[in-house]
């Protein structure tokens, strides 16, 4: 069967354009002035974009099931270990009370545990799941041939480097390049092809839990949200308190651990179904929605009814699809 190429086209475009959108716009980091720059823009996209959708086309073309969690936390490696660097520096704008707090061999863990997982559900593997949701004749079929496949490695890979180059800590306006001990960005580049490999490892191979009963849709909705304000909150908030940073990541520990029982005990329930799976998604995004609402800044309020309205008809669509799940 051949399908449209004017539709592949669209859902490229809908996926380079919404992982940023998530990881970026929505959670605060760029404001819509900041966002919607053209070189800004540009920037995300080659980022956040080309590495939502390699990490899709490598699902799709290894088969992949659980393991792509693999590759979203390889991404969240080359965005905050590679590019950025802000595992590394403590002197990264955005830390504010996590500066240099839990630092164990150059790395600020309770940030660094912070990040990956919200790269690994924001950025990542909820804009592809919403794909998903929207075109799923498309689920399993690739977006790229071989050509465009190197161009988006490519491009993802350029944008690496000039992050690597030039990113670093902002005094008096300017930036700084910030360079961390060639150990720990040769480790980092490491455990990306590490994380690649793994998940390859694993192709083919499937969870399907049944022996656990499937909680309700709405539970799906409440995890979603509890799970990005407690990623988000807990680590600023005990760092304010100045608590003991080894409590704080054994807090983040277990609350990893939560999330990994409950991806395989609900998400990969045989049982599960779309419903579930929207619902876990509207809460994720509601926390931020919600943030939105309270930071009335710099046009945070537009991007908050932008979202809702986003999320409505998303759950209208699949409604009139019966939720069904494929």
């Amino acid at each position: 069967m051949k399908f449209n190429l004017k539709e592949e086209s669209k859902i490229f475009i809908f996926l380079i354009l919404l992982s940023p959108a998530l990881g970026e716009l929505l959670s605060s980091s760029s404001p819509p002035g900041e966002f919607f720059n053209p070189l800004t823009l540009l920037t995300l996209i080659l980022l956040y974009g080309f590495g939502a959708l390699l990490i899709r086309e490598l699902r799709v073309r290894w088969n992949l099931q659980w393991s792509i969690i693999f590759l979203a936390v390889a991404y969240g490696i080359i965005e905050e270990g590679l590019l950025t660097k802000s595992f590394f520096n403590p002197g990264w704008e955005d830390l504010q009370a996590l500066s240099a707090y839990g630092m164990y061999l150059g790395i600020q863990w309770p940030w660094t545990i912070m990040l990956i997982f919200f790269h690994s559900t924001i950025s990542t593997l909820i804009p592809i799941k919403i794909v998903d949701l929207l075109w799923p004749a498309y689920k399993n079929k690739p977006l790229l041939n071989r050509k465009g496949f190197i161009y988006t490695t490519l491009g993802l890979i350029f944008i690496t480097l000039v992050g690597f180059i030039f990113a670093g800590t902002k005094l008096g306006g300017k930036i700084k390049p910030f360079y961390p001990n060639p150990v720990l960005s040769v480790s980092s580049l490491l455990s990306v092809f590490l994380l690649i490999y793994i998940s390859f490892l694993f192709k083919d191979k499937r969870i399907i839990s049944t022996k656990t009963r499937i909680l309700s849709p709405i539970w799906f909705g409440i995890v979603g949200f509890l799970s990005q304000g407690i990623n988000l909150f807990l680590p600023y908030i005990f760092a304010t308190l100045k608590i003991n940073d080894l409590i704080t990541i054994f807090f983040q520990i277990t609350f990893i651990i939560f999330m990994a029982l409950f991806f395989i005990t609900q998400i990969l329930n045989s049982d599960v179904t779309n419903k579930h799976i929207y619902l876990f998604i509207s809460g994720s995004l509601l926390f931020f929605i919600l943030l939105c609402f309270l930071n009335p800044k710099n046009g945070m309020v537009f991007v908050g009814v932008f979202f809702l309205l986003f999320l409505y008809f998303v759950g209208r669509f699949l409604k009139e699809q019966q939720w069904i799940q494929t």
